[in-house]
């Protein structure tokens, strides 16, 4: 289990059951600041089941900056069946606004890179909203490559469920 770290002036943390109110509340700003909220549908049972579950699917981080909760992380392992490394995934990340451009945002992800690091990955990954000009900045200044030639899709809805039934006619 990784332990609280402090680095610089914000103090980072594993996330535990009790912050599962937090998580929803982040989780929801960050996707007002995508200008998506209607997707974060997530209650608290469901994301304490991905968390801390008998099969959790990741894990959580909290930054806080003089004890106030300045940003979170939510990550995964996955590996690259092309390079055959593992990875780890960036499913979410936020920076509070009023604690944005000033090394916040990449102290959260140095520290991600550590837990990386510790859970034997060689590598991150995350994506970003296209129109999302600040951040795609911020991470062409950390040195992250953009990956091209990459479409992501997501199957859901009654596409998922027609497909999930094709052949059991």
């Amino acid at each position: 289990m990784v332990e609280t770290t402090s680095v610089d002036q914000m103090k980072i943390r594993p996330a535990s059951v009790a912050d599962l109110s937090l998580l929803t509340t982040f989780i929801g700003e960050l996707a007002d600041h995508e200008g998506r909220p209607e997707l974060a549908t997530i209650d608290e049972d469901t994301l304490s089941e991905l968390l801390f579950g008998d099969r959790a699917l990741g894990e959580a981080f909290i930054g806080e900056i003089d004890g106030t909760p300045a940003a979170y992380a939510i990550v995964a392992e996955r590996f690259t069946s092309f390079r055959g490394t593992r990875l780890l995934y960036i499913e979410d990340m936020l920076v509070r606004a009023e604690y944005r451009h000033g090394g916040t945002g990449k102290q959260m992800l140095a520290f991600l890179t550590r837990r990386a690091r510790e859970l034997g990955c060689q590598r991150m990954e995350w994506s970003a909203l296209a129109n999302n000009d600040v951040a795609l900045g911020f991470y062409d200044y950390l040195g992250a490559e953009r990956e091209t030639g990459v479409v992501h899709f997501e199957l859901s809805g009654d596409a998922y469920t027609k497909l999930q039934e094709y052949g059991d006619e």
